[in-house]
């Protein structure tokens, strides 16, 4: 029996045993599935836990136990670490079983505690702000930080520090306000949540008042409202206390609270019974602020006249006041005046003026103004402001002159001399004005009102100019100036008959359809008869002028028949050397500024680069010539730019000859329009070729041919190959 019970009880201690292992099998592989599924097995990771705790008992007993029981401690602990997210190797799960295998599950990122996620953060300034997205995955997800749906952004004060799950910004400010969304991605799919922060500054002081009430008057049963605002950013208690009166001072001691936590206090239907203070006050845990108003209650509005009465006559005082102390003023001031002035009468001042010098630099070498020097070198003006101090009497002005300009006693006319008329033109900053000096007329140049000292200086260039250039016949010829003690006059040559286009246009001759047409009245004969043979004596005088300036080397750059005036005897006088430049350094003149241009009577290298020499007054020469045989007509009638008319020069079209024109005249305003400078007759072989013509014994105007076809320009190639027979078949006799 003995040994029956000892092996029955081996038997059933063994099956105990084995229980208890089939028993921790199961159980290590329910936790191993779970673990697989679920990344929050944390229940039951404790469960096991504590079973393990259970067994612990019994494990020296069972040698197989213990392998066991840390294989399920170590599937915890794994889950453990997958959920934090401390160990980036046990983010993919635990392993399977303890043969060591390295493999996981992967899984899409997702937030670990979704519900404890906060959509509103509300921070005062200067606080510190955190926030987080916890959301493992396998593999490792990468978390990236919006703020307004930008990932590229920065803070207007302060930065932001990242952590592995989250962002911390330190010392906030109102304009770290906005919109924040971090997303958690891996290869699997991403998660993302959105957080609201708004930062609002805060006033640590006692309430302050922004709009306190006002006194009111209100008539019996009629309505009225005080109002009451403070800022007070800490947590405050509003209340309207009423104290009763009688009036302003006498008033009970009975304080009563009427209304709490409101800014305005409304009165319906009053009674005598309401009249009294009403004191609004707030207060929170820095302090407390009052302010109080009265309310006047009245049977009527006749009541309260006296109180208008007082304050009309309080105003009424005041303007008065006011009105003796301005009398006051004025008195004195008017006093103090007249002893400065008298004094100012009594005694002989120094008075300090400033005033502009006008200075001149002229050539070091030249001729003198009769003509006999070759070359020309312009004159440089410049205009400096200085201070002059001037003597006076008391009852003496003193004579203020703006610009002070250098004596030149070869030139210098009294003003006493100088009688001037009617005015004869004028542009935009200067004028034309005809007087008369010692019993002849002559024309006087000035500025205008407004004028710069830019104008002045363009003046003053001219008219040096003019002395320098000298006296000819076919020039406007400067008489003298005016420059002392008074504004600038210029002094010039006085032409009747205006400027050579108008002249022609006013006495061109009338056809026989004119004539003979319909007119009521008929058209008056012009007043001058010009010939052929005149036309071809006012191209001569004016080569001859060109010629003249030619040799001073000087060009005009503004050639044309508005700037050539007709004096006594059909004389013609070449005008405005407001645009002429000297040659002596360079032999031409290149324009820099955009101003408004001649184009019509402008050669192609003006117009293309603005280049200006001798030459290009033969291209404008040829055009005044065409001006001449027309009868003042318009060149290039139906050409409105200066590019159109560019590119129909460069086609090789020129104008045709005019109706009244011979051909030799217009054979010579061809060569005058050669597109290469150097092909251009200079203005001392235009003169030879006037003169002959002039001189010729044969008809020199044929007239009655003056419908031939126009001939063609010569070519560039042409002229090229026939170079050595160009003078002698540049003209035709």
């Amino acid at each position: 029996m003995r040994g029956g019970s000892n092996s029955w009880c081996c038997n059933v201690a063994s099956i105990m045993t084995r229980c208890m292992l089939l028993l921790l099998i199961l159980q290590f592989h329910v936790l191993t599935t779970l673990a697989r599924r679920t990344p929050t097995a944390v229940a039951t990771s404790s469960s096991s836990q504590e079973m393990s705790r259970d067994y612990d008992g019994i494990a020296p007993s069972l040698p197989s136990l213990p392998n066991a029981t840390q294989s399920v401690n170590n599937i915890n602990n794994a889950d453990e670490d997958a959920i934090d997210g401390d160990d980036d190797d046990k983010l993919s799960g635990a392993p399977s079983g303890g043969s060591g295998n390295e493999n996981a599950k992967q899984f899409a990122p997702r937030f670990k505690n979704p519900k404890k996620l906060r959509t509103l953060y509300t921070l005062p300034s200067g606080a510190t702000l955190s926030l987080n997205c916890l959301a493992p995955g396998n593999p490792e997800p990468n978390i990236t930080w919006y703020r307004q749906h930008s990932a590229n952004w920065s803070r207007t004060y302060g930065i932001y520090r990242k952590t592995r799950w989250g962002i911390t910004m330190e010392d906030l400010v109102p304009e770290d306000s906005s919109q924040y969304t971090c997303k958690v991605c891996n290869p699997l799919g991403c998660v993302s949540h959105v957080m609201n922060v708004m930062v609002s500054d805060r006033v640590n002081h006692k309430p302050i008042l922004l709009k306190g009430p006002a006194n009111l008057t209100l008539m019996i049963n009629e309505s009225g409202q005080m109002e009451c605002k403070y800022l007070s950013d800490l947590t405050s208690k509003k209340a309207w206390i009423f104290v009763p009166c009688n009036n302003t001072n006498d008033c009970s001691m009975n304080r009563t609270v009427i209304a709490s936590d409101v800014d305005i206090l409304y009165f319906k239907n009053v009674t005598l019974e309401q009249e009294g203070w009403y004191t609004c006050t707030e207060s929170n845990s820095l302090g407390q602020a009052t302010n109080q108003a009265y309310l006047r209650v009245v049977r009527s509005r006749e009541v309260n006249m006296g109180s208008v009465m007082r304050n009309m006559l309080t105003v009424g005082i005041i303007v008065i006041v006011m009105l003796i102390l301005f009398c006051v003023f004025f008195v004195t001031y008017a006093v103090r005046k007249m002893k400065h002035e008298r004094l100012l009468k009594q005694r002989i001042e120094t008075v300090h003026q400033w005033t502009k010098k006008v200075i001149i630099y002229k050539p070091s070498s030249g001729g003198d103004s009769s003509g006999s020097m070759d070359t020309m070198i312009m004159p440089v003006v410049r205009i400096e402001k200085q201070r002059t101090t001037v003597l006076q009497s008391g009852n003496e002005p003193v004579p203020f002159n703006e610009y002070e300009f250098p004596l030149d006693s070869n030139w210098e006319l009294s003003r006493g001399q100088l009688v001037l008329g009617a005015t004869l033109g004028e542009g935009a900053f200067g004028r034309v004005v005809m007087a008369e000096v010692n019993n002849a007329i002559v024309a006087v140049k000035m500025v205008k009102e407004g004028h710069t000292d830019d104008d002045i200086a363009s003046l003053v260039r001219e008219m040096e100019v003019m002395k320098i250039i000298g006296r000819h016949i076919n020039i406007i010829n400067l008489l003298g100036c005016c420059s002392q003690s008074g504004p600038l006059y210029v002094i010039v040559e006085y032409a009747p008959h205006g400027n050579l286009k108008d002249f022609l246009y006013k006495n061109r001759p009338l056809t026989k359809e004119q004539l003979e047409g319909s007119h009521s009245p008929p058209l008056a004969p012009p007043q001058h008869i010009i010939t052929e043979k005149d036309l071809i004596k006012f191209a001569h005088q004016i080569a001859r002028g060109m010629d003249y300036l030619a040799s001073r080397r000087c060009i005009h750059r503004d050639l044309a028949a508005r700037n050539v005036l007709v004096s006594d005897d059909y004389v013609l006088k070449i005008a405005d050397f407001g645009l002429a430049r000297d040659i002596q350094s360079t032999d031409y003149y290149r324009k820099n500024t955009n101003g408004r241009l001649p184009i019509k009577w402008m050669a192609p290298e003006s117009l293309q680069e603005k280049f200006y020499d001798s030459q290009s007054d033969v291209w404008s020469y040829g055009i005044l010539l065409w001006e001449i045989m027309t009868f003042g007509g318009q060149p290039y009638p139906a050409i409105m730019s200066a590019e159109e008319l560019y590119s129909y020069l460069m086609s090789g079209q020129r104008m045709e000859k005019p109706a009244k024109c011979s051909m030799n005249i217009y054979i010579l305003m061809r060569q005058c329009w050669h597109f290469d400078a150097s092909a251009r007759p200079p203005f001392t072989e235009i003169v030879e070729y006037m003169d002959k013509l002039l001189q010729a014994k044969e008809e020199y105007l044929d007239v009655d041919i003056a419908n031939l076809e126009t001939p063609p320009s010569t070519s560039d190639e042409e002229e090229e190959e026939d170079g050595s027979d160009m003078e002698q078949s540049r003209y035709h006799y």
